[in-house]
């Protein structure tokens, strides 16, 4: 298990529902509602359908790979199927019948791929598992067909991002692991859940958590880089990757003023080198063949012009 200290906080956007909306609105009425110590308590709790809807990151822990799942062509498979060892993989626990947080989840997340210069497919993987046990295989294959058709500038999208279904428990094990907290409303048939998203290494480890909706290209290049332990990216990108680095607090890449301050000072170390290199060289070089001038002229004797010597 990770640290306590290396899961970073909890997401604070969950999806609601009706009824959750509903209730955090009675809930601001009465905080308005008097100021006796009744209106007080009623004001300092937490509607009882969102109190458990949170994003627990386990950084560094790893997902188990042999939960089952069943595809969205009706096959069964397991989640270590969608990790070869080579492509990080994208995690995201969604529903479709959900009537909002999902949707805008899912539409900004086709948005930043379409932006995104990695390929899916080539680059890293995708998997979508519903928290609904009751969606059919017909259902989850529409929704996937719907953003894989949205995904305009990437062509490996229908064999790289997988959605999938599973049973109950199945379901609960991997949001487990992934410490994502959700609940379910009887009354409504809504799920109440956080957006997230989840990098995941190759060989199953998470790496790095997204909990907003919005998911801006850059910070989706790095985290992705980064799961992928420097095996995917131009030169260049595993360069610019030493100037960030991941804050939990925030949930984003931010720049690292010691790591910048180390890379100029290596850099100015190099410059110097390669500038003042040729000038030691030279003035060795210099010394040498003085040396050796000095060294042969007091080495020969002194001759006169027939050959003789003056000694």
């Amino acid at each position: 298990m990770a640290p306590d200290s290396a899961r970073g906080p909890r997401s604070t956007i969950p999806h609601l529902g009706i009824t959750g909306w509903i209730a955090c609105l009675a809930a601001c009425v009465l905080s308005l509602s008097g100021d006796s110590p009744l209106w007080a308590q009623l004001n300092n709790r937490v509607p009882r359908e969102v109190e458990q809807v949170t994003v627990d990151q386990k950084l560094g822990e790893s997902i188990p790979l042999d939960i089952p799942l069943i595809d969205s062509r009706g096959q069964a498979t397991k989640t270590g199927h969608y990790f070869d060892g080579k492509r990080p993989v994208l995690l995201t626990l969604n529903y479709s019948d959900c009537p909002m947080l999902c949707n805008v989840q899912l539409n900004a997340l086709v948005e930043t791929l379409n932006r995104l210069d990695l390929r899916l497919g080539r680059d890293f993987q995708m998997l979508t598992v519903s928290i609904d046990p009751k969606e059919s295989t017909e259902r989850v294959n529409q929704t996937k067909a719907r953003y894989v058709q949205q995904l305009t500038e990437q062509p490996g999208a229908e064999s790289a991002w997988h959605f999938c279904t599973a049973r109950e428990t199945a379901i609960h094990r991997l949001a487990d692991s992934v410490g994502f907290r959700y609940t379910y409303d009887a009354p409504s048939g809504e799920y109440f859940h956080a957006a997230m998203l989840a990098f995941i290494s190759p060989d199953g480890v998470i790496s790095r958590y997204s909990l907003d909706v919005a998911f801006p290209p850059e910070q989706t290049k790095l985290a992705l880089m980064d799961a992928s332990n420097g095996t995917i990216g131009t030169r260049f990108d595993q360069f610019m990757m030493l100037c960030f680095t991941y804050d939990p607090e925030r949930g984003s890449y931010v720049v690292a003023a010691w790591r910048l301050m180390r890379l100029a000072a290596a850099i100015t170390v190099t410059v110097l080198l390669f500038t003042l290199l040729p000038y030691w060289l030279g003035r060795k070089r210099a010394a040498s063949i003085r040396a050796t001038k000095t060294s042969g002229s007091s080495a020969s004797p002194d001759v006169d012009w027939g050959g003789h010597s003056a000694v």
